[in-house]
């Protein structure tokens, strides 16, 4: 057996956010490896390969080349990631994060947010 660390998938097309919340949960989950995608596509292809070691997705939803909302409607819901919670991020109206947690996502998380309920959001989908 591996001691390879599970995997937590960040992906944004910001820098900036994404480094704060890489930052974030390398901080206050220091058990699992992050590993950030600047758009959805880059996601997806992590996605299409090894996923073993993949403890959750999020996902912001507005990027480039494919939405955070697209990666939710393809992947969230098959059987091969049924124990992989996925959790958008994103600004906008609550349609957006209604619609992605009926499509399989675990939860959603609006923009801008504090850090302590974006934690607590990802505590509860790691079940930590």
């Amino acid at each position: 057996m591996t001691n390879e660390k599970g995997k937590i998938l960040l992906s944004d097309d910001e820098e900036e956010m994404r480094m704060l919340t890489s930052f974030t949960l390398q901080e206050n989950f220091p058990q699992f490896e992050v590993e950030s995608f600047e758009d959805g596509a880059s996601l997806e292809n992590r996605l299409n390969g090894y996923t073993h070691d993949v403890r959750l997705v999020i996902t912001d939803n507005d990027m480039p080349r494919l939405t955070g909302s697209e990666i939710i409607d393809r992947y969230a819901t098959r059987l091969r990631f049924k124990n992989i919670p996925f959790i958008l991020c994103y600004g906008g109206e609550d349609q957006i994060g209604e619609k992605a947690v009926k499509n399989g996502a675990f939860a959603y998380i609006k923009k801008p947010f504090n850090p302590e309920d974006y934690v607590g959001i990802v505590r509860k989908a790691l079940k930590l």
